[in-house]
């Protein structure tokens, strides 16, 4: 028993050491998973429909970068620390929002109305109609 406690306790420290923030550009970049996180002020501020927040991500210069995209809801539970009960997203990023932010997929059984999103006051992914406002958070690959 000890050592499963070991063991998990170690994976969790791993887990939270992948994540670094990189503040000379306000990203966060993940090497496990090869991604770079969006994390400035934009991402406390600005509240879009689903397919404002796909067309922002698209036209998103930040960083000195131009391949931003909504992420898919798997990789905001890469983000997810339910050890922050504050609002249960990685401490590594400086911009928190509890509430809902978009992710890319959106349900074809739903006839294209609902989409994913990540709703960090409970770490939890949903789903919502896609003209509702909600936070966006940019994510772009850095293989």
């Amino acid at each position: 028993m000890k050592t499963l406690l070991l063991l998990l306790l170690s994976l969790s420290l791993l887990s939270a050491l992948t994540l670094k923030r990189d503040r000379s550009n306000d990203t966060v970049i993940d090497n496990t998973n090869q991604l770079m996180w969006m994390d400035g002020i934009d991402n406390v501020k600005l509240m879009l429909d689903h397919h404002e927040a796909e067309d922002y991500c698209e036209a998103l210069s930040y960083a000195g970068y131009s391949n931003w995209r909504l992420p898919h809801i798997d990789e905001f539970k890469l983000i997810v620390d339910k050890k922050n009960e504050k609002n249960y997203i990685n401490r590594k990023f400086r911009y928190q929002q509890k509430a809902g932010y978009w992710a890319e997929t959106a349900h074809f059984r739903t006839f294209w109305f609902y989409a994913d999103y990540m709703f960090f006051i409970s770490g939890t992914a949903y789903y919502d109609s896609r003209h509702k406002k909600k936070f966006v958070r940019c994510v772009r690959d850095i293989k």
